[in-house]
């Protein structure tokens, strides 16, 4: 149950329950076959193109133990087991990112919209800006139309990186109502100066908020400790599972310095919900992830995450012996620059994607889980030429 069935088992699972229910003309056996194609096409060791993890050892058991336990947080008092898990995970990211509030989401974007929910809130309304760089995440955007809150794009370095001196002098001209720093862009992947910026916040009592839903699981490892502790007064900081912590989607996490402000009071609850995004949820947001920290402990996490950057670094160093341009920002994104079009039949198959450093198109790949490997997405580089 902790393993994916191979495609041949789940093609033939699905045959006999359809002849089993007299159902065997609803889908027709060349569908759900491509449909399985498909689901396995990129589970192989050069396919590189987007933040696809594969999954902890546990987590279709924890898949399966939510699916049983269909308990609605929003009623927590009736599910004290659930909450308990719930809690328990909760403590081991707060731990790891010292910050003391903090509750589970659906995915990053969730998490850009509530931290400017709470900022906007929090102040006199007398701010109405955002920064945030040029390599910010589109959430970002949509969070500020949302809220009714003007964006303000700050310049990026050759990394891909946010611009200090842009932002001091955007900060000097007018003092933000928050700044937005991405710890892992999505191109780039490229780590914004995080400690840097902290003070800068601090200075003009900006909310500082830190995307950090691809790079958090770079700033959970020990060796990260002192960087994330210069970072205590950052307001908020979101982390995805699903994309670096080998989880199943939906698995988001949004930490604050500032408890959430009850909401609306409700005949039907016993306490009023918090004024956060997610409404009902429940263990399909934590239950895979909780389970695989019981089982094998956080430095299974670290040592995971430290091999997939390895693959980065190995990738990145590959490349280089080709004198190619890279671009590795250090949390396992890897871009380089080609000739127009010339792996394109890769970004076609899943092996590369195609991004924007500072306006240069570059090729694209994300080393999110153990599968994928430096050597075969290289060797794919040769074969295409």
């Amino acid at each position: 149950m902790n393993q994916p069935l191979a495609v041949s088992q789940a093609e033939a699972l699905l045959t006999t329950l359809l002849s089993q229910h007299g159902r065997a003309d609803a889908i027709s056996a060349h569908h759900y076959h491509d449909l399985l194609k498909e689901a396995d096409k990129y589970v192989q060791a050069d396919k590189a193109a987007h933040m696809s993890p594969d999954l902890a050892p546990y987590s279709l058991l924890g898949m399966q133990l939510a699916g049983l336990h269909q308990g609605n947080l929003l009623s927590a008092e009736l599910y004290p087991e659930l909450r308990q898990a719930e809690l328990d995970t909760l403590d081991w990211l707060k731990q790891c990112f010292g910050l003391p509030y903090a509750h589970f989401s659906h995915g990053g974007s969730e998490n850009n919209l509530q931290a400017l929910w709470q900022a906007r809130d929090r102040h006199d309304g007398t701010r109405q800006t955002v920064f945030a760089s040029r390599a910010r995440h589109y959430s970002v955007d949509k969070a500020c139309q949302l809220l009714g809150l003007k964006l303000q794009l700050i310049a990026t370095d050759s990394q891909d990186r946010m611009d200090l001196t842009a932002l001091e002098a955007a900060c000097r001209k007018q003092a933000p109502l928050a700044i937005i720093m991405t710890a892992g862009t999505t191109a780039a992947g490229a780590m914004d100066p995080l400690q840097l910026a902290s003070a800068i916040a601090e200075q003009y009592q900006s909310w500082l908020h830190i995307d950090a839903a691809w790079g958090g699981a770079l700033l959970m490892l020990p060796e990260q400790s002192a960087l994330v502790a210069s970072l205590n007064k950052a307001d908020s900081l979101c982390l995805d599972p699903h994309k670096s912590l080998f989880q199943p989607r939906p698995s988001s996490v949004y930490l604050s310095q500032h408890a959430l402000v009850p909401g609306s009071r409700t005949d039907y609850l016993d306490n009023a919900p918090g004024e956060r995004l997610t409404g009902s949820y429940g263990a399909e947001l934590f239950l895979p992830l909780w389970l695989n920290l019981k089982i094998l402990g956080e430095a299974w996490f670290f040592q995971q995450t430290r091999a997939r950057l390895h693959q980065a670094r190995r990738f990145s160093a590959l490349l280089k012996q080709q004198n190619m341009k890279v671009w590795n920002g250090g949390t396992g994104i890897v871009c380089f620059a080609a000739m127009d079009n010339e792996f394109d039949e890769l970004v076609r198959n899943g092996t590369l994607s195609r991004a924007s450093i500072n306006q240069q198109a570059v090729y694209r790949t994300v080393f999110a889980g153990s599968r994928t490997k430096a050597e075969a997405v290289f060797r794919a580089l040769h074969l295409s030429r």
